[in-house]
């Protein structure tokens, strides 16, 4: 019986796989987003300081992770007059890959 080889992948779509690709720590975000999420029905987004509180990571890091899932429109950060991230929400693609990884 001839063995099964995966499909050949282009080039092309092997670069949007690793595009779409999170970190750990991308993942660990939209978790808690979407735990947030659920918790409160939708009614209250998660603060930028109780983010970096609950995953004791360093603001900056987390910083650029959530930069990067905005530019994925997977979240979007709301920001005080200031410019400062203030709130932060899970779009509906966001959410939909959040309870594919929570």
């Amino acid at each position: 019986e001839p063995q099964a080889y995966p499909p050949l992948v282009s080039w092309s779509e092997r670069t949007n796989m690793a595009a779409r690709r999170l970190s750990r720590l991308q993942r660990h975000i939209l978790r808690c987003l979407f735990m947030q999420y659920q918790r409160t029905n939708g009614v209250m987004a998660m603060g930028h300081r109780e983010l970096v509180q609950t995953l004791r990571y360093g603001r900056s890091n987390i910083s650029h992770r959530l930069y990067t899932l905005a530019a994925r429109g997977l979240i979007v950060i709301d920001r005080t007059p200031g410019g400062k991230a203030d709130s932060l929400h899970l779009t509906a693609e966001g959410r939909k890959v959040a309870s594919k990884i929570a």
